[in-house]
This record gives structure tokens, sequence and C-alpha cells, in this order.
């Protein structure tokens, strides 16, 4: 088993494929790292966003390069992994 999330392979779907702005791909993303650890997803947010519950709504424009950092690295994502997303969803290092 590859170490990090295996997003490589997220890039390939047709789903991901259609999405024309960084924010439809960010919310792309996000589901993807529901759906991996739901459990690991939720500690990660309460740490990127303490205080905010899971079920608030958020814009992904609100995800800002500090909590996908947050997220990202407690989801076990390599280095790799997080520049390829962070630049995927509008965020640069």
């Amino acid at each position: 088993m590859e170490p990090g999330l295996g997003s490589s392979t997220w890039w390939e779907e047709p789903a991901y494929k259609q999405l024309a702005t960084v924010n439809l791909r960010a919310l792309f993303v996000l589901d993807k790292l529901i759906e991996k650890d739901i459990q690991n997803f939720r500690a990660a947010w309460t740490v990127a966003f303490p205080g905010r519950p899971m079920y608030e709504p958020i814009q992904p424009e609100q995800v800002t390069r500090g909590p996908w950092l947050v997220i990202l690295t407690r989801m076990g994502a390599t280095r790799e992994e997080t520049t390829d997303i962070l630049e995927r969803v509008g965020r640069r290092w």
C-alpha cells in the first residue's frame, strides 16, 4: 500500500474532470477525505476549525491554506500530495 492518501487516482475520475472551478475541486477533495476516513477527518476538522461544528455549512473559499495544511497533514497526505492538492484547490504554498 502506498503511503499517503492515494490522491493521484482522484484526478482521473470523471466526477473530478468535469469540475471547472477551484471551489468545486475543493469540495471534491473534502468529500474524498470524508469518504476515506470520517473519524480522522472529524479530528482534523476540529483542529483546523476550533469551535466550528462539521455540520455547519462552510464555503470552500473559507478553507484557507492554513486549515488545508492541518487537514491534509492529519489525514496522512504526503508532502507531494499536499502540494498537488493545494494547487488544485487554488491554495499554493
